[in-house]
């Protein structure tokens, strides 16, 4: 890996010389095909990874089982669990953890057998059950067989999704790199991340919702105060943002985007990304990966190697937990410095042994990672996504586990 960062860096110095970042880069300069690579940033610098099997003073146990891809988990007030699974059926879960058999919503327009389609995110009103909205994203079959994704909300009467209305359409959506998390922030607002859609020259085109994250109204119109009059997008150059989640005390906001790691763009094989998200702030992708400290981007305070990738966020007893896809585990995040709330000082991976001997992977408990969620009983909830196509399915696939640190 070190000599093919290091030639991929001499190659990427060498495109990149010709480029002007900005606010927002001329589309002459953007990389002309999937052969160029973006300028390599150097990686932030943290605290090095500690990996853990057992973590000590954590407590496992499975909470609900033999689920469909689980993307999203998000309780109500009441303490019901709301959570979606990738073939398009909304579920409900008593707070004793009983699964009602009948769906609260089923979306028939969904599109699931294709990769990274599906039921994607999903969040309740922040009024929640005065307003009693719950709201989701998903991919769909536009015209001429072309896919995309749609954001819509369902009115909740005695007990079951109704009413159902569009919020936002047409988001570019494709086999892979969709995006997909929702998250209402403590402004109110409806924040969409959007994921480039495997066209890279979306992300620096603001004339494009791909490689974005959206803000909208509980209603979807345009809040006033967005950095582009009458545009949704808040945030800008993006690969595929999966985890997004607001710091709770100063709502601080956090987003986890993928790096590229597959074989139709520049096989860099890492660079996740974990970003402070700020009003209008360029993060770079695809001209530049890392923390190149160049003008006109904002760095991530964060970037792994090798890849996580990231699949949710959410802070717990004031730590930030990141779940993880291939490298299957559950990444805690810590900021213990009283002078830089935002510095990184310690980083752990649980449930994963990271042993490479021989060529045998490093065992992980539960295998890939994906929804996140706090309990009102305080407990950390996670689902697994083993039946994504991406992984051989285990004994109960897919779960939602219950997790509690001491």
């Amino acid at each position: 890996m070190g000599a093919f960062t290091r030639a991929g860096k001499l190659i990427a110095f060498l495109v990149a010389i010709t480029l002007v970042p900005s606010a927002l880069v001329a589309q002459q300069d953007l990389p002309k095909d999937g052969d160029d690579r973006p300028f390599l940033g150097e990686l932030p610098r943290f605290p090095l990874e500690k990996y853990s099997l057992h973590p000590e003073g954590v407590t496992v146990e499975t909470y609900l089982q033999d689920l469909d891809v689980v993307w999203a988990l998000e309780f109500a007030p009441d303490g019901r669990l709301f959570l979606n699974e990738k073939g398009g059926k909304i579920r409900i879960v008593s707070p004793d953890g009983e699964m009602d058999p009948t769906p609260w919503a089923t979306i028939s327009d969904v599109t699931a057998e294709i990769r990274e389609h599906g039921l994607f995110g999903l969040a309740l009103h922040p009024q929640f059950p005065e307003e009693p909205w719950v709201y989701v994203m998903y991919s769909y079959v536009s015209g001429q067989d072309r896919t995309a994704n749609r954001v819509v909300r369902f009115r909740e009467v005695d007990g079951r999704g109704v009413d159902r209305q569009t919020i936002l359409d047409d988001i570019p959506g494709a086999a892979t790199h969709n995006g997909g998390r929702l998250n209402f922030g403590p402004d109110g607002m409806l924040y969409i991340a959007a994921g480039d859609a495997r066209d890279r020259r979306r992300a620096q085109n603001l004339d494009n919702l791909g490689g974005s994250i959206l803000r909208l109204t509980p209603e979807g119109e345009v809040p006033a105060d967005n950095p582009w009059p009458g545009n949704p997008i808040w945030a800008y150059g993006f690969r595929n943002i999966m985890g997004m989640a607001f710091r709770p005390g100063d709502g601080t906001f956090f987003g986890a985007d993928h790096g590229p790691t597959v074989e139709w763009e520049p096989r860099i094989g890492a660079y996740d990304e974990l970003n402070i998200v700020q009003k209008g702030a360029n993060y770079g992708w695809p001209v530049v990966v890392g923390a190149p400290a160049m003008e006109g981007f904002v760095d991530p305070i964060l970037s792994w190697i090798p890849s996580v990738p990231p699949g949710d966020l959410v802070f717990h007893q004031g730590d930030l937990f990141l779940s993880a896809l291939w490298s299957e585990a559950l990444v805690r995040i810590q900021f213990d410095d009283p002078d830089d709330p935002n510095r990184v000082t310690n980083v752990e991976r649980w449930f994963n042994s990271q042993v490479w001997r021989d060529g045998v992977l490093p065992e992980s408990l539960f295998g890939r990672l994906r929804a996140l969620a706090v309990g009102p009983d305080g407990a950390l909830y996670l689902s697994t996504t083993n039946r994504d196509g991406r992984h051989d399915p285990r004994l109960g696939d897919d779960k939602v586990l219950r997790i509690v640190i001491e």
